[in-house]
């Protein structure tokens, strides 16, 4: 559908619903208010029906709201729902009369059993047929509450009572309906009824509340869809088309929440100025080498572990993906996509942060080649890392569980990756296993790797008249050992660019596709 038929329908559906005066509003977060909570319920509602679906069901949308705001919420959907040919099914507990009365037919359940199906304004008519009519200051809705709901009674067997209760209402219904038989036949015969007893029958929504509330209307013939393309996107444009729209989506949401990614931009800044000014101007002896080491282990391990800030935002996100993807709008592939697309421009900004504070602060390797290599092994680490994070948080949706998870396999990796211990000390289980599954150690070699070769260590210990240096060294007679000397002698010397990337962008395709 065009961009422009696309505006012109989200411009309806905010004229439909009244959202117009706070068209322009941001929606609001915690620490920033936004609109009402009666206009976010119409958001809600809006967001399902700006799609035009045929059927729209709709659970407890007046939730939260008081009796006004629901009236005003119901209101806007039913004129909606008639202007574009909708039919609407809804469950709502406790209704006030004005929105019970917006309602074309209402159903009644108890303990997943029909009580009652028929036109709102049936329901008195049903209550003096059964002999206990509606008082003049009551809600026929809360009227049928008392006896439907099964948790409170009175007398010494709440429980039994109001069970029993219930069950009378239950049969005298059925009673009610075979007396009126050919009216009830022919109601039921049409495809807004049918829609409406199929899909309650079938519903598990009042299996707590004892009672359920279904509202419908017809379709409008005369709904105006001449202005619409009928016309389809084959799979390439469709997929093109979603992927750039959730890309967009996702792009707002984080200009509008500058805070969330802000503090996490702020972490990455944070870190490496703590990196700086702790291993500041490390210098060129061979007594520092151990403390070099440890910058790109730490640049890789804790940063890594940094990603599981992301897990909140991706939390939001996928609970909408699930929304969304069970109506149709979209499949997975756009999503991933998407937020593939959305993440990478941010992660490389937060590198590049982090790598421009610390990284001549520390004095590593100060060439050109050296630094940008550094940036790119360390952006592919991260971003690799935050993958990680949410294949874990998309099986696991929990963020205490998820984080959880994340810090152990941070931990795990971390233990066998081969800094601490020696890769050929490792047991064998944990060498020819996990040990090669590892993207911190091919991420900390790579690092390790680009910084070292062409760098040399000054050795400033003499034993007996000669240099000792803190690693075998290749040029003794220069009291010097080379960076090339340290890497052969943790033997990842032998290091390859090419593949070591290739390796880690293997595990960061496999977390993309899980």
């Amino acid at each position: 559908m065009p961009r422009n038929q696309v505006n012109d329908r989200v411009q309806r559906v905010i004229t439909a619903l009244g959202l117009q005066t706070c068209a322009d509003q941001r929606i609001g977060t915690p620490i920033s208010r936004g609109i009402s909570g009666g206009q976010k319920r119409r958001v809600t509602a809006a967001c399902a029906m700006v799609t035009f679906p045929r059927v729209l069901f709709l659970d407890e949308v007046t939730s939260g709201l008081d009796s006004t705001a629901a009236r005003e919420v119901i209101s806007s959907i039913r004129t909606l729902a008639r202007a574009e040919g909708m039919i609407v099914i809804a469950s709502i507990h406790q209704p006030s009369l004005d929105t019970l009365s917006q309602f074309t037919k209402v159903m009644l359940l108890a303990k997943g059993k029909l009580c009652f199906y028929g036109g709102v304004g049936e329901l008195s008519g049903f209550f003096e047929a059964w002999g206990r009519p509606v008082g003049r200051f009551s809600n026929p809705a809360d009227h049928a509450m008392n006896f439907l709901n099964t948790d409170f009674g009175s007398g010494i067997e709440p429980t039994t009572k109001g069970s029993t209760s219930a069950e009378d209402f239950r049969e005298f219904y059925l009673t009610y309906r075979s007396q009126a038989q050919p009216k009830a036949h022919n109601a039921l015969s049409t495809p807004s009824a049918a829609w409406s007893i199929s899909s309650a029958s079938n519903s598990d929504l009042a299996a707590n509340a004892g009672v359920e509330l279904h509202g419908d209307y017809s379709a409008n013939p005369a709904a105006d869809t001449s202005s619409v393309d009928t016309g389809k996107a084959g799979p390439a444009g469709t997929l093109l088309w979603n992927t750039l729209t959730l890309a967009e989506r996702s792009v707002k949401n984080y200009t509008r929440n500058l805070l969330a990614y802000g503090v996490r931009a702020g972490m990455y800044g944070g870190m490496g100025f703590m990196l700086a000014t702790i291993w500041i101007r490390l210098g060129d002896a061979d007594s520092i080498i151990n403390d070099r080491l440890s910058v790109h282990f730490y640049s890789v391990a804790f940063l890594a572990f940094m990603s599981v800030a992301g897990i909140p935002g991706f939390l939001e996100e996928r609970a909408v993906y699930y929304r969304e993807s069970r109506n149709g709008l979209y499949s997975t592939l756009p999503f991933v996509l998407a937020n593939t697309l959305v993440n990478i421009p941010f992660l490389f900004l937060c590198t590049v942060f982090f790598t421009v504070i610390c990284y001549w602060a520390i004095g590593l390797n100060p060439d050109a080649g050296a630094f940008f290599r550094f940036l790119g092994f360390l952006f592919l680490a991260l971003f690799t890392a935050e993958s990680q994070v949410l294949v874990i948080a998309a099986l696991l949706p929990i963020f205490v569980a998820a984080l959880a998870i994340c810090a152990f396999l941070n931990g795990f990796w971390m233990s066998v990756g081969g800094y601490f211990i020696k890769a050929r000390s490792l047991p064998r289980f944990w060498y020819y296993s996990f040990h090669f599954m590892d993207f911190q150690k091919y991420a900390f070699e790579l690092l390790t790797n680009s910084d070292l070769r062409g760098v040399t260590f000054k050795c400033n210990t003499i034993v007996n008249g000669s240099c000792a240096c803190a690693y075998p060294s290749s040029t003794p007679q220069t009291c010097t050992v080379s960076g090339d000397d340290v890497l052969r002698y943790l033997e990842i010397g032998d290091v390859s660019y090419s593949k070591w990337c290739g390796i880690v962008f293997s595990i960061l395709v496999i977390y993309r596709i899980a």
